[in-house]
């Protein structure tokens, strides 16, 4: 045994808590807890079209020195684990974040141009439509890239307008990734391409942001917490985020690895809307 009982539930605890306060998917989706660690395929629920999925696995390898081990203390180790959980909590949200922009590029995707924030809240409300209209009436969460949030967060008469913005967009969990920060060459109002004075492409930050629909009322950050049998997006748990013992390795050092087994299951794709900004030059 390289680590002891003690030191694997002091690690993975921190390992855990960093994983669940650094990945958004984790807070925005649902989990369903598969009971197997070795299942390799779970049914996806898909409305009208069940069948199966693989469950998919991300792990990061790194080392430990019997320095580390043999301390009175877990510092050092749960610092290097954190360290790695951050990452997987990256590489996680990267993949969920993905697959469901893409899923609602092709279900239900709304092209607007960034001309003032009265478009923006337009088409906010339209997404807000299609969500309803979808069956899911409770409050929506968000997903937006840092221009989307620059443009909710504008001020009017000294004071952020985002709340009144979610507001009119029936959204009570706003949460602003970079995995969804897209340059472009920016256009006129008319929308055609513009250039500077130099006769130069303006590149400029575009808005994105996919909507969620949901049946339950979920706080921000709490989904874990909610049932996922009525969310049309949730994640299938085979493993949670946890610290593996691979075992000694070349120098004294103790091989690790920190990984988790998930699958994201989207049962209704018509809870998910994009919304796809151009953004508007104005000189």
């Amino acid at each position: 045994m390289y680590l002891t009982a003690q030191q694997l539930a002091v690690a993975n605890q921190a390992v855990l808590e960093t994983f669940e306060t650094t990945s958004i998917a984790w807070q925005l989706l649902p989990q369903w807890n598969v009971g197997d660690p070795a299942q390799s395929r779970v049914r996806n629920d898909v409305v009208n079209s069940p069948g199966f999925i693989d469950i998919e696995q991300l792990s990061l390898p790194f080392q430990l020195t019997l320095a580390q081990t043999g301390a009175p203390s877990t510092d050092s180790i749960v610092a290097e684990a954190n360290w790695y959980a951050t990452e997987l909590a990256r590489q996680f949200d990267l993949f969920v974040l993905f697959w469901l922009g893409v899923t609602a590029w092709v279900t239900n995707k709304i092209d607007f141009l960034e001309v003032d924030q009265d478009a923006l809240l337009m088409n906010l409300i339209d997404a807000r439509a299609i969500v309803e209209d979808a069956g899911y009436r409770a409050p929506s969460g968000l997903i937006t890239s840092t221009a989307g949030l620059k443009s909710l967060s504008s001020l009017q008469s000294g004071h952020p307008i985002v709340e009144l913005l979610l507001e009119a967009a029936h959204v009570n969990s706003l949460h602003r990734t970079s995995w969804y920060d897209f340059v472009v060459d920016a256009v006129d109002k008319n929308g055609a391409p513009t250039t500077d004075v130099n006769g130069d492409p303006v590149p400029k930050a575009r808005t994105v942001m996919v909507m969620l629909g949901r049946r339950q009322l979920i706080a921000h950050g709490a989904a874990p917490e909610a049932s996922p049998g009525e969310e049309p997006v949730d994640l299938a748990i085979a493993v949670a985020p946890s610290l593996e013992v691979v075992g000694e390795g070349p120098g004294s050092v103790i091989e690790m690895s920190l990984r988790t087994r998930f699958a994201l299951r989207i049962k209704d794709p018509g809870a998910l809307v994009l919304l796809w900004g151009t953004p508007v030059y104005t000189p």
